[in-house]
């Protein structure tokens, strides 16, 4: 498997998600939320630092093709951090899980038409590999929650993004404690 193959599979697994939380209710649709939230945001967290800088030193325009998708993510981790404030299966909440999720299948679907094809034309198969290394570890210490007040960079991601998890998992673990 290289970066591409587990961006796709992540890609796929975030997909059904969303069609599962469609039809979830109650407490279903709570846990399946929870799940996707920590899916969107430590696999966004991990392109920030892995994909996005080959994006930029491999693809013709690679920095505006970057910039343009670390914006689209932004827009998502907002949506979801008013989603967390909001009950889930609200009125207001459905309305805000269909913006993100034609928001997040648009975004998967530039990736996968624009940036995964010149990514795997342009860094050597070796490259690719490491970098899926690098790519699932960076998930492993990613935030779980959206931190939109946090710059979308590499280097913050890197600096502040341990600190985030700490706070993130602490915060999963009283939250599990009191619904279990």
């Amino acid at each position: 498997m290289d970066l591409i193959d587990a961006l796709l599979e992540d890609h796929e697994t975030v997909k059904a998600l969303f069609t599962r939380i469609a039809t979830a209710k109650g407490q279903q649709q709570v846990e399946l939320f929870g799940e996707l939230r920590e899916n969107l945001v430590r696999h966004e967290v991990a392109e920030e630092e892995i994909v996005r800088p080959l994006t930029r030193s491999t693809l013709v325009d690679g920095e505006s093709i970057a910039e343009h998708r670390i914006g689209e993510e932004a827009k998502a981790e907002e949506t979801l951090k008013q989603m967390e404030k909001s009950e889930v299966g609200s009125t207001e909440w459905l309305s805000l899980f269909e913006m993100l999720r034609t928001a997040v299948l648009e975004h998967a679907e530039k990736e996968e038409t624009i940036e995964f094809p010149g990514l795997r034309a342009g860094v050597d198969a070796d490259q690719l590999e490491k970098a899926q290394k690098m790519f699932e570890g960076a998930k492993k210490i990613a935030p779980t929650h959206p931190h939109p007040g946090t710059p979308n960079t590499a280097t913050a991601n890197m600096a502040l993004g341990p600190i985030a998890a700490l706070v993130d998992r602490a915060r999963d673990a009283i939250a599990k404690a009191k619904a279990g």
